[in-house]
């Protein structure tokens, strides 16, 4: 990945003029979308609160023009005399690119204050993954590498509810946005150059499905640590115990995991209790003494009980990972990091441990719907060769070790014999050589965006 050389990064403040104030005029904030809308293209940012709220308290939106010579622009969006409409009216509109940096919890707002979901997004983030300066960055990060820039911090933590703002808060927030059109120009052309400006789009629609900011229920009991080992009934059970504490949760305008976690609804549907007084055996449960809680739980795991077998969900079938499977998804994940490093994509874009699992799977016959690798720019890329390899079209040489280790995947001439036994349908992918991974990963985002 590209290094900024330290010597050069510019450590002079970018917003040392003194602090603006916020935009809390109807008819400016009209004239500017006017204007950003003419020009095409604009970045923006949001800081909000969801420590102790069901839903995001929107605090504050920073914007920037993607023409040159535009200033960023800190809205209020808790003035009374702003409504946000004609802005996320752009966000909206497929005709203007909004840019932005780790853009998915600034989307979830965008979707429920509109009722719609963004359009023709540009996240330099990923961006930056598919152009070979890793991923996932923070925006602090992504300024050094590519503006040679180094941004203020120590605002990570800040109360963006309470007003006046100070100047220190202001400039933090103005740092966010300013760099990104910048950003966008660069990394656009650098996909470009590397022809992944349609991979990178193919990332960038995700952001424009509902689904990707509220997944289905059923996807995410699939998530819950511990579910795998649920029965038809327990899948079922922990469903509707998820749909009521959303709900129950939505009423109280409450995080939903501070009211009960996930590992405790887990072991309900796990359970299954008849009497409301089990639940008192529960540790990490401090609820288990509201009876009108406890009771709320029981009814819910009696109606799953009432449901007929029919209607249950299908558990899932869990394959035991033996040593030879587990060295399967190592050999595949060093060709996969091999390839990546050699090609100047991050590795972290293809997914992880579990993507290759699927792919195992599907290959084995296990599941019928096709893995994300075998799909889209991750199918082009690698998943082809994955396949040839467990398939046994492809031979791996190792060389060069220690100085230059060098991984190359190779393919093989393959025989009448080789034919039968691997199942040969498919013409064997293209081999390239893939050089071994860098000991650097990919610098992790520890905050939404500046990763501070």
């Amino acid at each position: 990945m590209p290094q900024p050389d330290r010597d050069t990064l510019d450590h002079s403040p970018e917003s040392a003029e003194p602090a603006q104030e916020l935009l809390c005029d109807q008819a400016e904030l009209e004239r500017l979308c006017a204007r950003w809308r003419a020009a095409g293209s604009f970045a923006f940012d949001t800081e909000f609160i969801r420590d102790d709220t069901y839903e995001a308290r929107l605090c504050l939106v920073q914007a920037v023009g993607g023409g040159a010579g535009e200033k960023p622009v800190l809205i209020d969006p808790m003035a009374p005399t702003i409504d946000l409409k004609p802005f996320w009216d752009l966000v909206t509109d497929p005709q203007i690119v909004t840019i932005v940096h780790a853009g998915k919890e600034d989307f979830e707002v965008c979707l429920r204050a509109s009722g719609k979901p963004p359009r023709n997004v540009f996240d330099v983030q990923i961006a930056a993954g598919f152009a070979g300066y890793g991923y996932p960055l923070s925006l602090t990060r992504l300024v050094e590498v590519l503006r040679r820039k180094r941004l203020r911090k120590g605002q990570t933590l800040t109360d963006w509810s309470i007003r006046p703002l100070t100047d220190e808060q202001i400039r933090y927030a103005i740092d966010d946005v300013a760099h990104l059109p910048s950003m966008y120009g660069k990394l656009s052309r650098e996909l470009e150059r590397r022809k992944r400006t349609a991979w990178a789009m193919e990332e960038f629609l995700r952001f424009e499905s509902s689904e990707h900011y509220v997944p289905p229920v059923a996807d995410r009991v699939q998530k819950l640590r511990g579910s795998k080992s649920l029965d038809g009934l327990g899948m079922l059970t922990l469903e509707r115990l998820l749909k009521w504490r959303d709900a129950w949760a939505q009423e109280k305008n409450r995080p939903v995991r501070a009211l009960i976690r996930d590992d405790i609804l887990v072991e309900l549907a796990r359970r299954r209790p008849r009497h409301a007084r089990e639940l008192a055996v529960l540790r990490g449960f401090p609820q288990a003494r509201n009876a009108k809680v406890t009771q709320a739980l029981v009814d819910v795991i009696e109606e799953c009980r009432a449901t007929p077998k029919e209607k249950w969900p299908q558990p899932v079938e869990t394959r035991e990972e033996t040593a030879m499977m587990r060295s399967t998804i190592d050999l595949l994940s060093a060709v996969s990091r091999a390839v990546c490093f050699e090609q100047e994509l991050s590795h972290d874009l293809l997914g992880g441990a579990s993507r290759l699992r699927e792919l195992i799977e599907y290959e084995l016959g296990g599941v019928d719907t096709v893995p994300p690798l075998l799909r889209g720019w991750r199918l082009e890329f690698l998943g082809e060769r994955l396949l040839d390899l467990l398939r046994g079209r492809c031979q791996l040489h190792f060389t060069g070790w220690p100085k230059s280790p060098r991984l190359d995947v190779v393919l093989r001439d393959i025989g009448p014999h080789d034919s039968q036994a691997n199942g040969a349908e498919k013409p064997a992918a293209e081999a390239v050589p893939a050089a071994a991974a860098p000991d650097e990963k990919p610098e992790k985002a520890k905050r939404k965006k500046r990763g501070d």
